[in-house]
């Protein structure tokens, strides 16, 4: 089944020319594909709103997020207690750890948005 016809009032069939710079352009293009939205939809929303339309963020993005904030949760604990002068007894092989596992998702990251670009 088709979807049902729009009323005239709804129909988009007015035209307004606008001058960009090449910059300008592939930044409005940029964003409007970060959004998820076509080009026209995203300035529309940008001036009927006054706001950008929201960013859509890969799933991997989320997690690594997630993952992050509990990181830093951790590293917030263990300054407390460093700073207490507590100093356990793996420290350093907590650290070395920890600095890897950052450097992973650093990579993950870089790699997804170079995907993305693509």
């Amino acid at each position: 089944m088709a979807r049902p016809r729009k009323i005239d009032s709804e129909l988009r069939v007015k035209q307004l020319k606008l001058h960009l710079t090449m910059e300008e352009k592939n930044k409005i293009l940029n964003q409007a594909v970060a959004s998820g939205l076509h080009p026209s939809a995203w300035i529309r929303r940008k001036i009927f709103t006054g706001k950008f339309p929201s960013l859509k963020v890969s799933p991997i993005e989320i997690k690594l997020y997630q993952e992050l904030k509990r990181i830093g949760v951790n590293l917030n604990q263990g300054t407390h207690k460093l700073n207490q002068g507590e100093f356990p007894a793996h420290y350093n092989e907590l650290q070395l750890s920890l600095l890897k596992l950052l450097n992973n998702i650093y990579k993950v990251l870089i790699d997804d948005r170079k995907a993305g670009e693509r």
